[in-house]
């Protein structure tokens, strides 16, 4: 397995800086504090940069700790060679609504600048993975409401289910995280399931939107819901960081 190391502080000279709309945040930018430090992370030979400002914003937005963010940046890939942060991250208990991060979440944008959340009426006519077909939603059995979904970076290692990483896979719980006294490493949804998400279309870098996804892994979310999902975005660590954590619903 490939070594990985994240360093705090350093101006590199191959970064890749974050990119947020004005409105993604309830106060206005000249408001935020900048007493967060900045961290990199090196994947797969690649480093990327997040100012304290950036951090600090993107805390904001996804109403979690900024200092915690930021650790979680900073520890790079988890046991599982995933670096996913805001899987790790628990919600802030300050009265902030499912509402307002709904729409802090529309604000999020790329590393080259699509929003990475639309409303799924609002893009389905033009996204080649549009919304599954009516005899297909008939078949549907499953419906899951209001779970988290954060995006994820794979560092060389396959999936729990033995595949390479690609555009479009999930990782998901496995058994044992979410049931107590359980010892299974299944996922919670049987790899090979097609999930779609119905309140949103969720872009992938150089892929386009989506709403249709495959079970192919499995993550570590031990402050996510227990039907949270995970999206692969690749090698693209601004985008999957700037995705944050967004709510999802969706069936299978």
């Amino acid at each position: 397995m490939k070594l990985f190391k994240a360093v705090t502080g350093v101006a590199l000279s191959s970064v890749m800086l974050l990119s947020f709309a004005s409105g993604a945040f309830a106060q206005p930018l000249s408001q935020v504090s900048t007493g967060t430090q900045g961290a990199s992370v090196t994947l797969n030979g690649q480093t990327t940069y997040f100012s304290g400002s950036q951090i600090e914003r993107l805390a904001q937005v996804n109403n979690v700790d900024p200092n915690s963010l930021r650790e979680a940046i900073e520890a790079g890939p988890d046991a599982d060679g995933k670096f996913s942060p805001f899987s790790k991250l628990p919600r802030l208990d300050n009265g902030i609504s499912e509402a307002q991060l709904f729409e802090n979440s529309k604000q999020k944008l790329s590393s080259t600048g699509e929003s990475l959340i639309q409303p799924a009426e609002t893009s389905t006519a033009s996204s080649p993975f549009a919304s599954t077909t009516i005899s297909a939603l008939a078949a549907t059995t499953t419906t899951k409401s209001n779970q988290d979904s954060t995006a994820y970076n794979a560092t060389g290692n396959n999936t729990a289910n033995g595949n390479l990483p690609r555009l479009g896979i999930v990782a998901v719980h496995r058994v044992k995280d979410i049931t107590s006294g359980s010892t299974s490493n299944s996922p919670v949804i049987p790899f090979g399931t097609s999930i779609n998400v119905t309140n949103v279309d969720i872009y992938l870098p150089n892929s386009g939107y989506r709403d249709i996804f495959t079970v192919d892994d499995t993550g570590l979310g031990p402050n996510r819901t227990d039907y949270w999902i995970d999206v692969y975005f690749g090698t693209d660590t601004t985008s999957a960081i700037n995705y944050g954590v967004t709510k999802v619903s969706y069936t299978y």
